[in-house]
């Protein structure tokens, strides 16, 4: 008898994909989604914008302060515990490094397979683990940072608000590959990028982290 092991159980079912794809291109098709991006990245707003990915030193393989400023701008604290933890050298930031640098830098969620996120997860326990806690959303935006072109941020209020996910970060990756791989999503997107016009320095973010604005701002001021 085969047995199938649980990380490669959790997988999204096709209603689940069906349903993702749906809002993902019923944001992307919202006449406000230009308009929403456009703002996200206007360097005299308050919204992250470019900043996430690009404020410096930008170490691919380490964990630096400025690492944990950059997810300060998506809301994320990081505690004083959890800091030097991460900061400085022992065996939590010895195991986050160790995991980091088994994750290449140019991996993409559109090529990714079990091994990739197989990996995946083991940077985001560490993660988990030496923020302390059940911090799973800030270990999920410290991945974005230092990977943005394999993990989404996974805000809840898109996983679970918009998508109809967010219980397990595994089955949120897989309806993620599953949207940035599809040619309907992959369209429209580009579409909203180039309507949006964006200074080309700003188009230095992957097409993940942009389809993560899209739908992020989408819910965002839906809300407001």
């Amino acid at each position: 008898m085969i047995v199938v092991t649980p990380t490669r159980a959790r997988r999204p079912s096709p209603a689940q994909l069906d349903h993702a794809r749906s809002a993902a291109l019923g944001a992307l098709e919202n006449p406000a989604a230009v308009e929403n991006l456009r703002l996200f990245y206007d360097r005299d707003s308050n919204y992250a914008g470019r900043s996430f990915l690009a404020v410096g030193p930008v170490e691919y393989d380490s964990i630096t302060a400025a690492d944990l400023y950059a997810t300060s701008l998506l809301g994320i604290s990081v505690g004083p515990r959890a800091g030097r933890q991460l900061l400085q050298g022992g065996p939590h930031r010895s195991d986050v490094l160790k995991a980091l640098r088994a994750v290449p830098v140019d991996t993409d969620l559109a090529d990714a397979d079990d091994a990739v996120f197989d990996a995946a997860e083991h940077l985001h326990l560490q993660l988990k683990n030496a923020l302390g806690g059940n911090k799973w959303v800030a270990a999920s935006k410290l991945c974005a940072r230092k990977r943005p072109r394999l993990f989404p941020v996974r805000d809840s209020l898109v996983t679970r608000g918009l998508l109809g996910v967010g219980q397990d970060r595994r089955v949120d990756w897989l309806v993620y590959q599953h949207l940035i791989t599809d040619g309907e999503v992959q369209a429209r997107l580009k579409e909203v990028t180039q309507e949006s016009a964006i200074r080309e320095s700003d188009l230095l973010d992957p097409p993940l982290r942009i389809l993560d604005v899209v739908l992020w701002m989408h819910v965002k001021t839906a809300a407001a």
